[in-house]
Order: structure tokens, then C-alpha cells, then sequence
């Protein structure tokens, strides 16, 4: 099953192209951008095809990452992969950015513990969620880096650019392995089992309020600004 997966919901931006049963990964393209995820993905997707010697018509199945993440980037990822599922007919499987982030960290490292994938959700907020061996456990948190610290079980491993970010309230009560993110390589590599299912079902885990509007509601909740008066 050739299978085309994107992510975009944070800093990296990447797409990945696999036969999965037949011939493993087939090319891989990434790059850690602040804005230009949009500017990014297209001729990325059209290097990774011709790498891989297909064409786009070859694709059988996309797997998009949903976020949690940044919110203009994760509707960038999702756009794609809509379009294209409907102009190929073909079908698309979710993953979070904290899935791929868990699934990554397992084949990095060696570690027993626990584990938490960790996201950046700007705003002094961090998006997290544990997995162990068996993968994801209980549901994601937004919280503040010091209420995630706090609630970390003993020899736990953080990754993540969440992690990274705030490092320095991490490592004092874990360990923290940096430059782990989204592995978009074990996103195109899912098994052909993995649940997928019509583009237009496909949905961006947000968890928060879009940043725009919490800026618009911070404004409107602020006191009036009084213009101060000229002399007589």
C-alpha cells in the first residue's frame, strides 16, 4: 500500500512516502520552520514523489497528523491531505503530533519508564500525554509546564519541543531527550490495519481556543483606555 503521511503542526514540517508491506520507507522530506508551513508543503510533497519514482496518482492512502500543535500549520497538513483524498479517492488515517512524537521516542531510546510526549502550546501551556510500550495512556492535558512537572511519575522521559522549551523546569524531576519530534517516517509506515477512513471526516485536535481568539477576547475584556485630556 503506498502511503503518503504529512505533519505540520509544529515547527517541522514533513511528508513521508512508504510502501507499507513492500519495500518499507521510499523517500522522506523535513524541515523545521517558524511560518512558511503552507510555502512549504507542496514542492516538498512534489520532491518526496519523484524520489519515491511515482506519481501522485500512485497513492493509495494519506495519513495526516492532527495536532494538538500550531493552528494555522496543523489546517495547513489537513487542507493537503483532504484534497488530495478526495482527488484520489482515496482514504485518510489520523494520528496526533503526540502519537508520532510517543512512537518516535520508543524506537530512540531504550527506556523502561514512562514516557511523555510533550508539545509546545505557546501561551506558557504545554499539550502532553504519556505512553508506555503498549502506546498512548489516558487522554492529553494542556497545562503549564510546572503543573505537568508535578504531576511526573518517577523515571519518567520527556520529548517533545514542548520539552525542549521548557527544559530547565523538566530536568530537575526527569529526563529530558531533546530534538525528538513528529516522526513522519512511522506515520507513512503504519500498518495497512491502522483505522482510516473518508477525508471529510478528518478532524484537527485543538484543545484550546485558537490563539486569535483568545487575543480578540483578551482585548474585549480589557478596560477602556481613557485618552488623556488637553489643557484648557
Amino acid at each position: 500500500m503506498i502511503t503518503l503521511a504529512i505533519t505540520s503542526s509544529t515547527a517541522l514540517v514533513g511528508v513521508a512516502i512508504a510502501n507499507v508491506g513492500n519495500g518499507g520507507l521510499l523517500a522522506e522530506r523535513s524541515i523545521l520552520t517558524d511560518r512558511r508551513h503552507a510555502e512549504e508543503i507542496t514542492p516538498m510533497l512534489a520532491a518526496a514523489v519523484a524520489e519515491a519514482g511515482l506519481s501522485i496518482a500512485d497513492i493509495e492512502r494519506i495519513v495526516v497528523d492532527v495536532g494538538p500543535g500550531r493552528y494555522t500549520g496543523m489546517r495547513v497538513g489537513i487542507a493537503t491531505a483532504k484534497a488530495l483524498a478526495f482527488a484520489l479517492g482515496v482514504p485518510v488515517a489520523s494520528i496526533t503530533s503526540l502519537d508520532l512524537i510517543a512512537r518516535a521516542a520508543r524506537e530512540l531510546t531504550c527506556h523502561d519508564g514512562p514516557i511523555f510526549a510533550v508539545v509546545d502550546a505557546r501561551r506558557d501551556q504545554v499539550f502532553a500525554q504519556e505512553a508506555d510500550e503498549a502506546g498512548l495512556v489516558g487522554e492529553p492535558l494542556v497545562l503549564s509546564p510546572s503543573e505537568l512537572a508535578d504531576r511526573l511519575p518517577s523515571h519518567a522521559l520527556l520529548v517533545g519541543d514542548g520539552a525542549d522549551r521548557y527544559v530547565a523546569q523538566f530536568e530537575t524531576v526527569a529526563t529530558v531527550r531533546r530534538n525528538v519530534g513528529p516522526s513522519i517516517a512511522i506515520g507513512a509506515l503504519l500498518p495497512a490495519g491502522y483505522p482510516s477512513g473518508p477525508g471529510r471526516l478528518v478532524a484537527p485536535v485543538y484543545m484550546r481556543e485558537p490563539d486569535a481568539a483568545i487575543n480578540i477576547k483578551t482585548r474585549h475584556s480589557a478596560p477602556p483606555t481613557k485618552k488623556p485630556r488637553g489643557r484648557r
